[in-house]
């Protein structure tokens, strides 16, 4: 196919996400690694297994399947907490689930046992991010007694929280502290220690590098972290230099002018709905790239290996660089380098107009 190209260095892959694995195991805190990221790709699964991963985890059930089908013996972690609709295909091919609702766990309990299965359960609580979780603490303790005493085919494992995607909220020491005590009293409560407590994803790995993570955390659930190194602009915590990123964007250009920097005319909207503002700069080197937001979502957040390029904006099929600081000489059909964020990983991972290439 060509281009555009997502290269995937799978040696650089293992190595990093080894270190993952190393910094965490090295306090007792297990690593669930999440493939939800990179589409489940059978290349980057196998790899993840060879960098020692045993449990791996996804929103997607197609992709827990995918694990089950490349290793059976790989536990498979179900992250999104469970629809009524798919709770039987669920007990199939997932070893654990996060869960919130007593209805959906009397659920999950009947198909394992229709299935002869005892299902691990994780109970997720709210520590302030308010997606998924049980805000109320009496709520919580009834959940998880219930689940202990009365739902014979279900193992509660632990309780979670999720902390860093919908509400923006900082993963601290002091959150993670709240966790650890309702925790506590969930092992009261049912009158044994819980397995797990399961203290959020890529977003908490800076306590453990930091060493500010409590003891009391004993799993995370990391995918971001594994693939890129994107979290040193809002949390201080880089997971890796630039030169060890494994995953690499390449686009060819297919238009080379120089034009002026403000759009000319009435301004409406771009073709996404946005109301935007332009700075003119006067006349501009541009180079158009044969990639868009339909291939990886928000182009803005790629980041050019030649740090002279800018990349000003883009729509579903183009990206526009301005390349007017660049040293390079560019010339039409030249190739043009990027690492991603994450928005652009979970995007090109799945897209179909994005090949991949494996090295």
């Amino acid at each position: 196919m060509g281009y555009p190209k997502f290269v995937i260095d799978k040696k650089k892959l293992k190595h990093n996400a080894k270190n993952v694995l190393d910094m965490c195991n090295d306090i007792g805190i297990e690593v669930v690694g999440v493939i939800k990221g990179i589409n489940g790709l059978e290349e980057i699964i196998k790899t993840l297994i060879d960098a020692g991963f045993k449990t791996l985890a996804s929103s997607r059930l197609s992709q827990l399947k995918r694990v089950k089908e490349i290793n059976p013996n790989i536990l498979t972690y179900d992250l999104r907490i469970p629809m009524l609709s798919e709770v039987d295909e669920l007990v199939s091919c997932a070893d654990i689930s996060l869960n919130s609702s007593l209805e959906i766990l009397k659920e999950l309990n009947r198909a394992a046992s229709e299935q002869n299965k005892i299902h691990n359960v994780i109970i997720m609580t709210e520590c302030g991010d308010l997606r998924e979780g049980i805000f109320d603490e009496e709520e919580l303790l009834n959940t998880t007694r219930t689940v202990e005493q009365e739902l014979k085919n279900l193992h509660l494992l632990g309780v979670g929280t999720n902390l860093g995607c919908y509400g923006s909220i900082m993963p601290t020491p002091e959150k993670m502290m709240e966790l650890i005590s309702k925790a506590e009293k969930v092992s009261k409560a049912i009158g044994r220690r819980i397995e797990v407590v399961s203290g959020g994803a890529s977003t908490s790995l800076p306590l453990v590098a930091k060493g500010s993570m409590p003891e009391g955390i004993t799993q995370l659930r990391v995918g971001d972290a594994l693939y890129i190194s994107d979290l040193d602009d809002c949390f201080d915590y880089k997971v890796f230099p630039d030169e060890d990123e494994a995953f690499t964007l390449q686009a060819e250009i297919v238009e080379l002018k120089n034009k002026p920097s403000h759009p000319i005319g009435t301004i409406a909207v771009d073709a996404f709905g946005n109301k935007k503002e332009y700075e003119d700069k006067g006349i501009r080197r541009r180079a158009l790239i044969a990639v868009g937001r339909q291939d990886l979502g928000d182009c803005l957040h790629l980041r050019p290996l030649d740090s002279n390029i800018e990349v000003i904006g883009g729509s579903s099929d183009h990206t526009i660089l301005d390349i007017t600081e660049s040293e390079h000489c560019y010339e039409l059909g030249d190739i043009v380098s990027f690492h991603v964020m994450y928005e652009n990983l979970l995007m090109l991972s799945q897209s179909e107009y994005v090949e991949k290439e494996y090295i």
